[in-house]
């Protein structure tokens, strides 16, 4: 018995003096990081406001058709535009997408779904951003992503059928057979818009 006693305040000890040793090591502030991810969610605000500008000027001049011909080529072109002027690489991708272009890869796909779970249990904030750092040797890449949520004027392109007009209909059934970027409703989420800049 008093073996075992002297044994078990010997293991109590010995606790108390390596645990007396250990320092709490606080996680280093990664400047270059938070540099990166400020300048990319940034971007990916301006980016989506500058498109939106964009479609809302064609649909007054040009009507619902101006609008899809701003999301399906003029976009396309803006986005590399910007990509290059910010010297970063930006996209738009959604599962349920229009243009096969736009698939998001696994990431941006695991992204998506935690959004929309976030979203059903009311938790979501719409500033939030998410992102991941990806090393390749000694070099790094923020990958951010920050959701897009449909807009009402867009309900023209991917409403209903009751909400997309014949025309445009029309030019998504020729351009796009396998398109699956209808029914949605304002509000819900429609893609993301994807930002990958060296750290």
């Amino acid at each position: 018995m008093k073996v075992l006693t002297f044994s078990l305040l010997f293991s109590i000890s010995s606790l108390l003096l390596i645990t007396g040793c250990l320092k709490k090591v606080e996680p280093r502030h990664d400047a270059a990081l938070e540099k990166a991810k400020k300048e990319a969610t940034a971007a990916a605000g301006d980016f989506m406001k500058s498109l939106k500008e964009i479609l809302v000027r064609e649909m007054k001049e040009k009507g619902p058709e101006g609008a899809f011909d701003v999301c399906s080529d003029t976009a396309q072109k803006f986005t590399a535009f910007y990509s290059k002027e910010k010297g970063m690489e930006i996209h738009r991708v959604a599962y349920m997408n229009r243009n096969p272009l736009n698939l998001p890869d696994q990431a941006e796909t695991m992204w998506m779904k935690e959004i929309e779970n976030m979203m059903k249990e009311k938790s979501f904030n719409r500033d939030t951003v998410l992102y991941r750092v990806v090393k390749s040797g000694r070099s790094r890449m923020l990958h951010l992503v920050k959701p897009i949520f449909l807009a009402p004027e867009c309900v023209v392109c991917h409403g209903t059928e009751d909400q997309i007009p014949e025309a445009v209909m029309k030019k998504i059934n020729e351009k796009y057979p396998e398109d699956k970027a209808r029914n949605f409703q304002p509000g819900e989420l429609r893609g993301l818009v994807t930002v990958r800049l060296k750290i």
